[in-house]
């Protein structure tokens, strides 16, 4: 089983209401496509001195191969309109049998769009 976050912090200033509706609806659409596989849409939150404070959104996707709701077009394509609502993208991902190879879909569109990513792996 492989593991993906998408870690969306805001670098531009966005109507959190209307981010969360869109986010929302794209998890959905995922799951549509990939029932079998684990999604969830989670709002990122830190203290702050007058309560918590918004800092972004996070979707984790539990893959079980070939089962998997993002190829590289859809997460190049998700990747895309998440920079296009004003939101900086970053990838991480683990796997339960080793490290991802550097060619592998997920790093190539990292690379194409010049993404943050992170590789764990998994005992």
């Amino acid at each position: 089983m492989s593991q993906i976050a998408v870690r969306c912090h805001p670098f531009a200033p966005v109507a959190s209401e209307e981010v969360q509706k869109w986010l929302t609806a794209e998890v959905k659409r995922l799951r549509k496509d990939a029932p079998e596989a684990a999604i969830r849409l989670l709002r990122l939150s830190q203290p702050g001195p007058e309560g918590e404070i918004a800092v972004g959104w996070q979707i984790e996707l539990g893959i079980t191969p070939p089962a998997s709701p993002l190829d590289d077009d859809s997460l190049g394509e998700l990747l895309r309109d998440l920079r296009l609502l004003g939101l900086q993208p970053s990838v991480l991902q683990a796997e339960s049998s080793g490290v991802r190879a550097p060619d592998s879909p997920i790093s190539t569109v990292e690379r194409s769009l010049g993404l943050d990513s992170c590789s764990l792996v998994a005992d």
